[in-house]
């Protein structure tokens, strides 16, 4: 696909956008429990190998400065093995490693995970950070869920489209060892009811795009060989299938973000698909053809 346009202004994100408290206390450099490691967003099923070169960041006087300063400041201090899974995303991946046992959670993997989520964010914004949580790590699987503040804020479909199709190009380029991406949909909470309508139009651009031929899992993805993207629609699991009405109970009070509990409805559906891909990938490093092969080269992280 051309280029992105990206979109959207932060000021416009929606009132409940999910961004961490200016005030929060910064996450421990080093992390002794599970359910420590679990709000650092890293998991290691081995030691941690050393990277040849730091990871930086320029304050840019973004909301997420702070954020990203964090994970940049803990990647630094203990470098997370590569060829693993990354989840990165807004609020409800951030808060899947906030409030939960995150590394029990993806367990199932058997892999090196780490989630760098932040709340508040939109796929512009993510495009942003690239550089600081997603090439230095060189993910294998990259699993990905944004676009709900983007629709909050007014972002037209096709840009929430095109956005996270240049996020599919910059990974595939810049990180050697991808090979499957799966876009997570957005979610129908009722907080968005009046933008449904947009948020279902941005969900079948992006299902299209991957080549989804109508329900389960997609067929022939967007790219070809071994570096594909797939769409994994958790919205069925979020509505009473008698009555076609989102289930309430698993929302809190905003009807946007869910309760701790309620991530047992859909986040097992997410690991599956994220172990299907990593079993299909395996520990191959084949030539497939990624998207956005053909732009002009850029080389691996290595700052």
């Amino acid at each position: 696909p051309a280029a992105a346009a990206v979109g959207g202004a932060a000021a416009t994100r929606g009132l409940a956008s999910g961004r961490p408290s200016a005030s929060a206390a910064p996450c421990p450099s080093r992390v002794p429990s599970p359910r420590a490691r679990g709000r650092s967003g890293g998991i290691s099923t081995t030691t941690p190998r050393s990277r040849a070169a730091m990871i930086e960041y320029v304050t840019r006087g973004e909301w997420y400065d702070g954020e990203i300063r964090r994970f940049v400041r803990i990647d630094n201090e203990n470098p997370p093995r590569k060829r693993g899974v990354l989840f990165a995303g807004s609020s409800i991946f951030r808060e899947w490693r906030e409030l939960r046992d995150f590394p029990a959670d993806v367990e199932p993997l058997g892999a090196d995970v780490l989630n760098r989520a932040f709340g508040g964010s939109t796929t512009r914004d993510q495009l942003e950070v690239m550089e600081q949580i997603v090439f230095p790590h060189d993910p294998k699987v990259l699993v990905y869920y944004c676009g709900s503040n983007d629709v909050n804020a007014g972002v037209p479909p096709r840009v929430i489209r095109d956005n996270f199709l240049e996020w599919c190009a910059r990974a595939f380029r810049r990180c050697p060892s991808a090979r499957r991406i799966l876009f997570v949909s957005i979610m129908r909470a009722p907080q968005k009811a009046p933008v449904w309508d947009e948020l279902d139009e941005a969900n079948a651009l992006i299902r299209e795009a991957c080549g989804e031929e109508g329900g389960g899992r997609s067929g022939p993805r967007h790219g070809s060989g071994l570096k594909l993207v797939d769409f994994v629609d958790v919205n069925p699991l979020l509505y009473d299938k008698s009555t076609g009405e989102p289930l309430t109970r698993l929302y809190r009070d905003d009807g946007l973000h869910f309760h701790p509990g309620s991530y047992d409805r859909f986040a097992p559906a997410i690991v599956d698909a994220a172990r299907r891909a990593l079993d299909e990938c395996g520990d191959s490093r084949g030539e497939g053809t990624g998207v956005g092969e053909g732009d002009a080269a850029e080389a691996p992280w290595d700052p």
